[in-house]
Parts: structure tokens; sequence; C-alpha cells
């Protein structure tokens, strides 16, 4: 049983490392180059970079939230993963923003303004998956990894 649990937890974790990497870096990608010349090329790169940064950026998720605890105190719980949400979404945003941009243009003359404008023409995208993966995806799988622990 623990194996079928644990199966079913690691294929949640990358369906969703999956969809975010999809999603963002066809986002950027079109942020950058519109649907003209080597998009899908373009997108590739950009996909594979995300699907390698993502798990990394995931895994700060827990300090942020502790810091977010620390300096928030006393606050609603709702007010408090919101603001996880918002650095959540920050934080992946400006990570893949920049592995996606480096892959895809390399570190050209006016790099750092291509990053900056990617990062802020993909936020909305990523405050959505943010809020989504904070009140939405996290809790069902902390439940599955509950369960995976108990059988």
């Amino acid at each position: 049983m623990e194996n079928k649990a644990l199966r079913k937890l690691l294929i949640c974790q990358l369906g969703n490392q999956f969809c975010i990497a999809l999603l963002l870096s066809w986002v950027m990608t079109v942020i950058n180059y519109g649907f003209k010349g080597a998009f899908i090329q373009n997108w590739a790169k950009g996909f594979v970079v995300a699907f390698v940064i993502i798990p990394l950026a995931l895994r700060l998720i827990p300090f942020i939230a502790k810091a977010v605890r620390a300096v928030m105190g006393n606050c609603h719980a709702l007010i408090q993963r919101s603001a996880v949400a918002v650095c959540v979404a920050a934080l992946m945003e400006g990570l893949i923003a920049l592995a996606v941009t480096l892959a895809q243009h390399g570190v050209a003359a006016g790099w750092p303004t291509v990053w900056a404008g990617t990062f802020v023409k993909a936020l909305p995208l990523g405050l959505l998956i943010g809020f989504t993966m904070t009140f939405i995806v996290q809790p069902r799988m902390l439940k599955l990894a509950a369960s995976a622990r108990t059988r």
C-alpha cells in the first residue's frame, strides 16, 4: 500500500511541475518572441530549463512560509497564506524568468531589461499559480504525503 501512495504523490508532484513549467515557459516565450520564427525551439529550451528550476523553487516554499509567519505574527491565517502565495509567485516567476531568459537570449547586452520585462508581464500568471499552489495544491499534496506515511 505504501508504494502505491508514494507513487501517487510522486506522479502528482511531477504533474504539477510539468504543468507549471509548460505554462510559464509558454507565456514567457510568447512575451519574448511572439509566435514567429523559432518559437517551438525557444519554447522547448524554456520548458526544459523551467522544468529543472521548479523543484528548486518549490523546496523554498516552507522557508518562505516560516519567514512570513515570523514577520506577520498573529495575522489571520488567510492573510498569511495570501502573503505566502504572493511571495511564492514572485520567487518562482523571478527564478523561472531568469532561467528562461538566459536560456533563450544568453547574457547579451540588455538581458536584465529583457528579464525584468518578462518577469513583470508574466507575473499575473505567476500569481495565479502561486495562489493555486498555496490554497488548492499544497493542502492536497500534504494529505497525500500524510496518507503515504501512515500506510
